[in-house]
């Protein structure tokens, strides 16, 4: 065929397409917000393009540096983006909702196909029964109730369901920003206070220096972020990358690689103090204005071997703490304090671990020390995501009442395990009221007590924390559990009793997505000077039904105040036309927001846009002028961001001096600064944390294993999808080529990764891009067995390599809150004959996997392979 028959060939194929918009938030990538140009064809999406709504056909780069400076760039999506067809045509895909028969549990029992109605009926039922034996507290949603929230739909009017404070992603910053700083990021969430601790990506051209502290933006933070990141090194911004892994933005952006034992990065940090306090590479202005004198000062006592412990926390004393040497460290804290701004981004995992909150805090501190945590190019190190919009967006009026229920927050939001594991030995007297609390990270003394007997999941909620053992347990040991599933062999599936099919949100419908966040869609973070209309894209597939839909019929069968007070205006319209109804509201949205003059002239409109000429360009831009780094809003008015009881950052902060600790809401002890030797335990933070490489259980579980996100999954999103899986992608424990010679393992061997809290089998990927005495596997795996009881895998042996499975998940007496994502595991190569039996089929997940794992018998037809 010639050119001109191909072309006319490529015509024919797209004849008849319809052109959408929309973006992913579903993939997890609050961040971004990333812009998908799709094409559908006979109701079937048959392309994904990248954004194109700036700059088209030239790519980023053509399109002019001051451009890239105003934020005038292409919000491209990421592999993952481009791979959503894979997803949404899985033959995995559920299609009809499911009944379990048998038990909950992971291999055990199995799922038939029932219809709409019984399936609603059973669950309105369930819910009531549910409520009326255990009180409101009795039923958990687990869309993220985290900043105090809760996103069960119904709970303002059927007055039920409970929500948590903390969160998961900057879990382990939490501690550091609130008792050091003042920074609460629930009432951030909730609009309460202008305390703002992010950045926009612009502002990274301001910066002199970039120290990358477990940030791997290439791979793990998608959208405009991590390319400002890699214009910023291009354009001379010295990068440095401190990690125990060669990482990718090692290999790409790093001027400086410096590895580092896992764990121990306090131990650097302390030493990186020690040298600016000794050779007064102190910002004093800054820390006049803003810093606590008297905690500055103890500190300093500490780190300069002043305080009762009598050492002198030197790059000497460090160095073979954290295997970084003496030298390295000394001219790196030189260099760092004597450049400015510095952008040091110490990243989520490395503070995601037992105590990771002193090293948390204490990056917030250097940064302090040196003015460099809140100035343009500077960074505040811990929840780099909240920063203010810019650009207003059409909100749309469904008419919900808002409700005279106030949703309590009764736990942590990463203690639900620990709620599921002894709520029982509680509620039947084994166990006393202060401990239960303790356990949970209870808020008061006085707030109610759950007894969660149900669990409504909306995502893969159960397979992406720790220990996953225990986990599973106690999911499957409640009275009734329901939700909704993309997939047959979703782990999360296993622990329901009923499964729904679930929408993929930013295609199929036109839902809400969680906590209200509708189909106009800006990220939090990187750009908030554009948004998106997410438009309906492709028909249900199957028996699929909008989540909207859903929760409207279950409203109705819960009573008539209920269904009106949560979708009043849908409340009568009949499922064929709901997709409609929700457009409807959405354009009369937009129209409203169009008759504003005000807005119209600020975004710079010529004329009213129509509906019709919005959806063809459904992204509205403004333009960046001055890019906003943390706290901006507040410090150019002078006020203080700083809720502490001094209204400064304070390095000895006088909340810890003045409570209890195990009797607030983190149930558990701290000291006042980041020391490496707290007092409440048995030696120094290396031995004393569960997951460190000094504590005595590495005799047994040598190596320290990390779990890194991965490029091809954001969470556990897409680990079904073979674009990504096995096209891509190969899932395997990293290890070092020192630490596999001592073993015996060569790339490509079946290995059995195991710690104290379970085991999985994988394949290695030796290289020397791990540090010795180091381990890593990706986070986001599908935790999937075989079905058999093992020792230490009470539901069989995980096939597909989840790393919860090995991480422990344990605080007290050290306080609650961090979810923890590291721990120590041994990595020994399988027998000949032990590694017989786990083929592809089930290290993929594949039909075969599903069946295994769910026993889909009347689902995909009995005896069918």
């Amino acid at each position: 065929m010639d050119k001109q028959g191909i072309i006319e060939a490529s015509r024919h194929r797209r004849e008849g397409e319809r052109i959408f918009y929309t973006s992913c938030p579903a993939n997890g990538c609050w961040d971004s917000a990333c812009i998908l140009k799709c094409h559908a064809k006979d109701g079937r999406i048959t392309a994904i393009e990248p954004d194109d709504s700036v700059n088209r056909n030239d790519s980023r780069e053509d399109c002019g540096w001051e451009n890239i400076w105003k934020g005038n760039v292409q919000m491209r999506p990421c592999a993952m983006g481009h791979a959503w067809k894979k997803e949404l045509y899985a033959e995995t895909r559920l299609l009809h909702p499911m009944k379990r028969v048998g038990e909950k549990g992971a291999g055990r029992g199995y799922f038939v196909p029932i219809s709409w109605e019984e399936a609603l009926d059973t669950i309105a039922e369930k819910m009531r029964e549910v409520r009326g034996k255990y009180g409101p507290y009795g039923i958990f949603h687990s869309q993220y109730p985290s900043f105090e929230k809760n996103g069960f739909p119904l709970a303002p009017w059927w007055e039920a369901g409970f929500g948590a404070w903390g969160e998961h992603s900057t879990s382990g910053h939490a501690a550091g920003e609130m008792l050091h700083l003042g920074v609460d990021l629930s009432k951030t969430a909730k609009g309460l206070s202008e305390a703002l601790p992010g950045f926009e990506a612009s502002d990274i051209f301001n910066s002199k220096l970039f120290v990358m502290w477990g940030m791997d933006p290439v791979v793990a933070w998608f959208g405009p972020t991590s390319y400002y990141m890699q214009l910023a090194h291009e354009y001379g911004c010295k990068t440095i990358v401190i990690d125990p892994r060669y990482t990718q933005s090692a290999e790409l952006l790093a001027d400086q690689w410096i590895p580092i034992r896992p764990g121990t990065d306090l131990a650097m940090m302390l030493a990186v103090a020690q040298v600016l306090y000794e050779e007064d590479l102190i910002d004093h202005e800054f820390v006049d204005q803003w810093v606590d004198k008297a905690g500055f000062e103890e500190w300093r006592a500490y780190c300069m071997g002043e305080g009762e412990d009598g050492i002198k926390k030197t790059p000497e004393w460090a160095a073979p703490i954290c295997a970084v040497p003496a030298e390295t460290i000394r001219e790196f804290a030189r260099l760092y304090g004597t450049t400015k701004p510095v952008h040091l981004q110490y990243f989520y995992s490395c503070a995601k671990r037992h105590m990771g909150d002193y090293s948390a805090s204490a990056s917030m501190l250097l940064q302090a020390m040196t003015g460099n945590i809140a100035c343009a190019g500077g960074c505040q190190t811990g929840a780099c995501l909240p920063t203010p919009g810019r650009v207003p967006a059409p909100r749309a009026d469904f008419g919900r009442d808002p409700g005279d229920y106030q949703v309590p927050v009764l736990f942590n939001n990463n203690c639900l395990t620990e709620i599921l594991a002894c709520q029982k030995d509680y509620w039947e007297g084994r166990m006393s009221e202060s401990e239960f609390r303790h356990r949970i990270g209870s808020p008061t003394n006085d707030s109610p007590l759950p007894n969660v007997q149900m669990i409504i999941f909306e995502n893969n909620y159960a397979n992406n924390h720790s220990n996953v053992n225990k986990r599973f347990a106690g999911m499957a040991s409640t009275e009734f559990n329901w939700g909704f599933q993309w997939h047959l062999n979703q782990p999360t599936a296993e622990l329901c009793d009923i499964i729904l099919p679930a929408p993929v949100w930013q295609f199929e419908g036109m839902d809400e997505y969680m906590y209200g966040h509708q189909r106009f869609v800006s990220g939090p973070n990187g750009m908030r000077n554009y948004f998106t209309f997410c438009a309906r894209g492709v028909d249900f597939p199957g028996e699929v039904r909008s989540k909207e839909w859903v929760w409207t019929e279950i409203a109705k069968r819960l009573g008539d105040e209920v269904v009106q007070g949560y979708n009043p205006r849908l409340a009568d319209v009949a499922w064929e036309d709901w997709v409609d109804a929700q457009e409807a509201i959405y354009k009369e949205a937009f129209e409203e927001w169009a008759d504003n003059e005000t807005i119209m002239a600020y975004l710079g409109y010529d004329h009213r846009p129509t509906w019709e000429e919005f959806n063809a360009n459904p992204v509205v831009r403004t333009e960046v002028d001055v890019p906003y780094y943390p706290f901006k809003t507040l410090m150019e008015r002078g006020e203080s961001p700083f809720g502490t009881p001094t209204g400064k950052i304070e390095f000895s902060s006088n909340f810890v001096k003045g409570h209890d600790m195990t009797e607030t809401r983190w149930r558990g002890q701290i000291e006042p600064m980041p020391v490496w030797s707290p007092s409440y335990v048995e030696g120094d933070i290396g031995s004393a944390s569960n997951d460190g490489f000094y504590n005595p259980k590495a005799k047994d579980y040598p190596l320290s294993l990390v779990s890194p996100v991965s490029i091809y999954r954001q969470h556990s999103s897409n680990d079904n999808n073979p674009f990504m899986r096995e096209d891509c992608y190969r899932h395997a424990v990293w290890i070092s080529g020192v630490d596999a010679q001592a073993r015996g393992i060569k790339d490509g061997d079946l290995c059995r990764v195991s710690s104290d809290r379970g085991e999985t089998v994988l394949t290695a990927y030796v290289t020397n891009r791990m540090m010795p005495g180091t381990a890593a596997v990706h986070h986001g795996a599908w935790y999937q067995t075989d079905g058999t009881a093992a020792e230490k895998n009470e539901y069989g042996q995980d096939l597909r390599g989840t790393p919860n499975i090995l991480i422990d998940d344990g605080h007290l007496p050290h306080i609650l809150g961090a979810l923890i994502t590291a721990g120590l595991v041994e990595v020994e190569k399988l027998a000949d004959g032990d590694a017989e039996g786990f083929g592809l089929e089930a290290e993929r997940g594949g039909l075969r996997g599903a069946k295994a794992a769910l026993g889909l018998r009347a689902a995909l037809g009995e005896g069918e392979e």
